[in-house]
């Protein structure tokens, strides 16, 4: 065991015989920060550190940027196979032979002719791919290149070098007092299940609709509309690839516990989503110049025919034979749902009707008791009349007996003056007398 980190040594360590028994048995300061320009050039040590004291294994070492190279071009020999095994099959060669039988069966099950654009993304511009417009295909490049140029970039930042600065979190701290090496790393299983989890959820469908492009991609024959259909495969499946590889790698470098892994994972996983960003961007910007592509491609759609009993009628046979064992489950399915509609059919009737009776009596109780509402009313009227003119009688008679009152209070006022005057003039005599 030998320990030399912490010591600022400079130059280069001398190889050893041995490497020692553990992955801390050979220290030295050959990390990155370090304390001089150059680390210490240790070939045979066991694990580098730098001057913060982390360290990491000289195992964890490995070429990202080439690995992720061969990756691409085993990915796109792939698609390839998928297209040259999607053309002999429609020159005749049997299902049974494919050695894709499970992407035949899962790209020939088609509901209409335009499932091609469904595949490639109605919101995506990768459906620009589809189209004849020159502006539209430089759209649908650029985020493809925007896409893969971001993801390169992660790609590049995960590679451990201990010379040189890198987004790589070293996973492992060394005090220069203890011959062991702990480990900060608290990504557990949890992490790495949500990360499968997130991965498999955002992924498998463009995976899968890259690899049904690219087998449908024959069914046009040597046409233009065959390349479109391929080169968006291709591209969709690829990109898709290339983000499955950095997410992994890029975690791999930086995660060092289940929040970090998530997250980087999610803003990888937000990368993706750029071309359906951009699409939805176009709505808002330019919907007209949208709505005239769209059409554009429906159109294409409509006149292009994705059965391929009408290009070539000998491939139907397959086809039928692959399709045939469902159709009779297919029927007998749609009979019992049938059955079964019936049902809740007359079910739902005999509720109707129930409720028909239902509200028929209400109308009928809401009837009567207005009858008797407005019976009600006229009584209540009769009697308002009749008050009416019995206070009407009772008013003219008193009206004449206030009448008769007044002419009794002017008969007496008359009389009382009458008797007054003879008084002043019987005292008008007794005085002259």
């Amino acid at each position: 065991m030998m320990h030399l980190h912490g010591n600022r040594l400079r130059g280069t360590v001398p190889i050893l015989a041995s490497k020692g028994i553990n992955e801390s048995s050979f220290i030295a300061d050959c990390g990155s920060p370090s304390d001089f320009d150059t680390p210490v050039d240790c070939p045979n040590c066991t694990m580098c550190c730098n001057r913060l004291q982390q360290c990491d294994t000289q195992e964890e070492i490995y070429q990202v940027e080439t690995l992720a190279i061969k990756v691409m071009f085993g990915v796109l020999g792939f698609l390839l196979l998928v297209a040259m095994t999607s053309l002999l099959r429609k020159r005749k060669m049997t299902l049974d032979s494919s050695p894709f039988h499970f992407i035949f069966g899962l790209c020939t099950r088609k509901e209409s002719p335009c499932d091609v654009y469904d595949a490639i993304g109605k919101d995506s511009v990768y459906c620009f791919f589809l189209s004849s417009n020159f502006t539209a295909w430089v759209l649908a490049i650029g985020v493809l290149l925007a896409q893969g140029v971001c993801f390169v970039f992660f790609i590049q930042a995960a590679s451990l070098d201990f010379g040189a600065e890198k987004d790589w979190v070293y996973q492992f701290v060394c005090p220069r007092d203890n011959d062991d090496c702990n480990d900060t790393s608290d990504v557990n299983g949890r992490g790495w299940i949500y990360f499968v989890i997130l991965l498999t959820v955002h992924l498998t469908r463009d995976m899968g609709n890259g690899l049904k492009l690219v087998w449908a991609a024959s069914r046009y024959g040597p046409s233009r509309k065959s390349f479109q259909v391929l080169f968006g495969g291709i591209f969709l499946f690829s990109v898709t690839a290339l983000a499955l590889y950095s997410s992994v790698v890029y975690n791999i470098a930086v995660s060092r516990s289940n929040i970090e892994l998530i997250f980087n994972t999610v803003i990888l996983l937000f990368v993706t989503d750029l071309d359906e960003k951009l699409h939805e961007t176009l709505q808002v910007v330019s919907p007209e110049w949208l709505g005239n592509t769209t059409r554009e491609i429906e159109a294409v759609c409509e006149e292009t025919t994705c059965d391929v009993s009408e290009d070539n009628p000998r491939v139907e046979d397959a086809e039928t034979e692959a399709r045939a064992g469902g159709v009779e489950s297919l029927i007998n399915d749609i009979c019992r749902e049938r059955d079964e509609l019936k049902k809740e059919r007359a079910i739902k009737m005999e509720e109707i009707g129930r409720l028909k009776q239902t509200i028929f009596s209400i109308k009928k109780d809401m009837i009567g008791e207005q009858a008797k509402k407005d019976k009600e009313l006229d009584s209540l009227k009769k009697d308002i009349l009749s008050i009416k003119e019995s206070l009407k009688k009772k008013q003219a008679k008193d009206e004449g007996r206030i009448g008769n009152l007044k002419e009794g209070t002017l008969n007496m006022s008359v009389v009382a003056k009458e008797g007054d005057a003879g008084d002043f003039i019987q005292r008008d005599k007794d005085e002259v007398e």
